[in-house]
């Protein structure tokens, strides 16, 4: 499936674990993750209520700005989408249909029988809990893993409070008070192993930050990009040369014309030499004197 999914320019692969994890690729996989965990939820409020807007005053004819307002808020909140690209690839383009009647009502019908909006309404609405959810779950397993390869660096400063009351320093690894299973981490030995064992979880859950990027950024060119135009084969081969093209001559003289006479074989064109007769328009041959 991960070769399925678009690779982005920033989000190479690497094949070795180590590499990969100390790669830009996957702290920028872990930006893109966690910009949709911030933006997808404040974008998909600010599209369904513009829907609402839209669907509320669509009845009503001295409310038609307000119905073109939403549609440019949906697409406000996609192009944000595709500014958001630039942290693992490139920006998505886009090609919005442009008014071809002046009026408000030559820019309702525009905007609203464009199938690029309702390309936008898909990604912005009906894919958004799909992706929120694959991020939030890779997130909350990449998260606790950098913590815990990072134990040495902060262990010492946790204090908790177990179940007879008393307080004990370190980090457990499991229930906090003590009441179940679990690992204390609480000197700098066992620290220092705790980390080594994430470490090596963190270089193979790069993969999957990574693949959830991809993952993201591929849906996104599905629905953001400008749609297929199916005839764009048959234009090309028509705006090219080919059989239907207009024939050039290979060999020969060129056609004559009103303003240039056709050359004979000998390339002397129309000055004859003196004592060859020419031919007229009428067709009689005339003679030059002597």
């Amino acid at each position: 499936m991960t070769n399925r999914l678009r690779a982005g320019r920033r989000l190479p692969h690497r094949s070795n674990p180590f590499r990969m994890l100390l790669s830009a690729a996957t702290w920028r996989a872990t930006g893109y993750l966690a910009g949709h965990l911030v933006a997808g939820p404040a974008l998909f409020v600010v599209t369904a209520a513009a829907l609402l807007i839209a669907f509320a005053f669509s009845q009503f004819t001295l409310t038609v700005a307000l119905t073109i307002g939403s549609a440019w808020a949906v697409r406000c909140c996609a192009q944000v989408e595709r500014g958001r690209a630039v942290l693992v690839d490139a920006p998505i383009p886009h090609a919005y249909r442009t008014a071809a009647e002046p009026g408000l009502s030559g820019h309702l019908n525009a905007r609203f029988t464009d199938p690029v909006l309702y390309r936008d309404l898909a990604y912005l609405v009906l894919a958004f809990p799909f992706l929120l959810l694959v991020d939030a779950l890779v997130l909350a397993l990449w998260l606790p893993v950098l913590a815990g390869a990072a134990l040495p660096l902060w262990f010492w400063s946790i204090t908790n409070r177990q179940t007879d009351g008393s307080l004990r320093e370190g980090v457990r690894l499991g229930a906090s008070d003590g009441s179940g299973p679990g690992i204390w981490i609480d000197s700098w030995p066992a620290a220092l192993l705790a980390s080594a064992v994430f470490l090596v979880v963190a270089m193979y859950a790069a993969y999957a930050v990574v693949a959830a990027a991809r993952l993201n950024l591929t849906v996104a060119h599905v629905l953001l990009r400008p749609p297929r135009d199916p005839l764009a084969a048959a234009k090309r081969v028509l705006a090219g040369p080919g059989p239907l093209g207009p024939a050039l001559p290979e060999h020969g003289p060129a056609p004559a014309t009103e303003d240039a006479p056709a050359e004979d074989a000998s390339g002397e064109g129309d000055g004859a030499p003196a004592g060859r007769g020419r031919l007229t328009a009428s067709g009689s041959s005339t003679v030059p004197p002597h």
